[in-house]
C-alpha cells in the first residue's frame, strides 16, 4: 500500500500569490481601460459643444417709420443792400460862381427848397439893359402909331402918298419885331436866373457837399447830393425762377442780422445781371427806424421741388459702396426682427435731417441710431418707435 506524500505550504503560499497578482492586473487594467472609454466620450462631448455655434444676444437699435413725401422745401437765401428810392447829384446847368449855399451834409430838406445859388450880377445887368432897350422901342413904336394915324387922315384928304404911308407902316412892324426879340431874350435871361438856383427836386437829405461858396463852377459840376428820406428801398438779385413767381405787390420779409422788416415787392426788373445772372427785385420797406442806406441784409424765399422721397436723419445715412449712401432698415426674418442695406441718393440736406429717395418705402422701419454698429442679416431688437414728423421739422428748421 502507498503512501500519500503532502504538499508543502510554500508551493501553496506561491499559487495563491500568482492567482491574486493575476487578478489584481486584471482589474487594474479594466480600471484604466474604463478610464481611457470614458475621458474619450467627456472630450468629444467637449469637442461637440465647441464647435457648436452659440447664439449671439440680439442688439437693441432705435427706429423710424418711413413717411412717403411728394416734394421738398428749399429756403434760398439771398443778400443785397438798402438804398434810396431816389437818389442825384444836383450841379448848376449853366457855368459861374457860387455864390451862396444855405445847407450842410445830413440836413433834411422839403422839396423845393433853395439849396444853393450862382452870382448872378451880370445876368441882372443884362437884364436892366434888355428892358430899357424894350422901352426905348416901345416909345418908337408909339410914335410910329401916332404918325401912321395922321399920315392915314392926311392921305384921305389927298395930302399924303401911299408910299409914306407904306414907310411908316414897314417901320413899325419892325420896331414890334424887335419889342418880341427883347421880350425872347427877357424870358431867356429869367430862365437862368431860375437856373441859377439849386431847388430840391424832393424831400431828401443831403448826403454830401462837395464845394463852397466862391469857387467857379462847370457847366453841370456837381455841388451836393441827395437821397430821398422816405420809402427806402431793398435791391436783391434773385434766381431767375424765383423772380418768375413773385408778384408785384407780394409781401416779403428780410432780415438784417435778428431784426427782420417787413417789405413789399415795388418793381420786378426785366434783364439778368450779367456778372450773377440774377434778376433785380426792389423792394419797399415799412417801418419807422429803418437801417442805414448801405446796410446788408438777406432775403429769404422758399422753393417748392416736386419730386417723391422721404426725410430722413442725418445719422440714419452711412457709407455705401461706390460712393453711394446706405441705410439699415429692420425686416422680419425667421427668427425674429434682422438687419437689410437700402441704397440712397440724397436729394437735399439740412442741419440734422436730409430728404432722399432709393429702394425704399412708406412703412419700412429705418435704423436712426447709429447704423454703422450693425450688419445686414444681424438680429436686432428694436428699443422703440417714433414716426417721422416732416411738418414739425419744417418748421423747427
Amino acid at each position: 500500500m502507498s503512501r500519500l506524500t503532502p504538499r508543502k505550504p510554500g508551493r501553496i503560499r506561491t499559487a495563491l500569490g500568482r492567482i491574486a497578482t493575476i487578478i489584481i492586473t486584471l482589474t487594474v487594467a479594466g480600471g484604466a481601460m474604463a478610464l481611457i472609454i470614458g475621458g474619450r466620450g467627456v472630450l468629444a462631448d467637449r469637442a461637440e459643444l465647441a464647435e457648436r455655434p452659440q447664439a449671439a444676444p440680439r442688439m437693441p437699435v432705435t427706429t423710424m417709420t418711413l413717411i412717403g413725401e411728394t416734394g421738398y422745401d428749399v429756403t434760398r437765401r439771398f443778400t443785397g443792400q438798402i438804398e434810396a428810392a431816389q437818389s442825384i447829384d444836383l450841379g448848376f446847368e449853366n457855368p459861374g460862381t457860387l455864390a451862396e449855399i444855405h445847407v450842410d451834409e445830413g440836413d433834411v430838406v422839403a422839396q423845393n427848397r433853395l439849396l444853393a445859388k450862382l452870382d448872378t450880377r451880370l445876368l441882372d445887368a443884362e437884364r436892366a439893359q434888355l428892358l430899357a432897350a424894350r422901352t426905348a422901342l416901345e416909345a418908337q413904336a408909339e410914335l410910329a402909331r401916332r404918325t401912321e394915324k395922321r399920315r392915314n387922315a392926311l392921305n384921305d384928304r389927298g395930302f399924303a402918298s401911299d408910299q409914306s404911308l407904306d414907310s411908316i407902316s414897314l417901320s413899325l412892324a419892325e420896331l414890334e419885331a424887335r419889342i418880341a426879340e427883347v421880350e425872347a431874350g427877357l424870358v431867356a435871361i429869367d430862365i437862368r436866373l431860375d437856373k441859377a438856383e439849386l431847388r430840391a427836386p424832393f424831400g431828401a437829405t443831403i448826403s454830401a457837399r462837395t464845394r463852397d461858396p466862391g469857387v467857379s463852377l462847370a457847366a453841370g459840376q456837381p455841388v451836393l447830393s441827395l437821397m430821398q428820406a422816405d420809402a427806402p428801398q431793398f435791391r436783391v438779385g434773385v434766381s431767375p425762377a424765383l423772380a418768375n413767381a413773385l408778384a408785384l405787390g407780394e409781401r416779403l420779409e428780410v432780415r438784417f442780422g435778428t431784426r427782420v422788416v417787413r417789405a413789399e415787392v415795388s418793381s420786378i426788373l426785366p434783364d439778368l445781371d450779367p456778372a450773377t445772372r440774377t434778376r433785380m427785385l426792389l423792394l419797399t420797406l415799412a417801418g419807422d427806424t429803418l437801417p442805414a442806406f448801405g446796410t446788408v441784409g438777406e432775403l429769404r424765399l422758399t422753393q417748392r421741388i416736386e419730386m417723391a422721397g422721404f426725410w430722413l436723419p442725418i445719422s440714419a445715412l452711412r457709407d455705401g459702396p461706390r460712393g453711394l449712401w446706405q441705410v439699415m432698415t429692420v425686416t422680419k426674418g425667421d427668427a425674429g426682427p434682422v438687419i437689410a442695406a437700402e441704397a440712397v441718393e440724397i436729394l437735399h440736406a439740412e442741419a440734422e435731417r436730409a430728404f432722399v429717395r432709393g429702394t425704399l418705402a412708406p412703412g419700412m422701419q429705418v435704423v436712426t441710431g447709429g447704423p454703422h454698429r450693425v450688419v445686414p442679416g444681424q438680429a436686432v431688437v428694436m428699443e422703440r418707435d417714433r414716426v417721422s414728423q416732416t411738418t414739425r421739422d419744417e418748421e423747427q428748421g
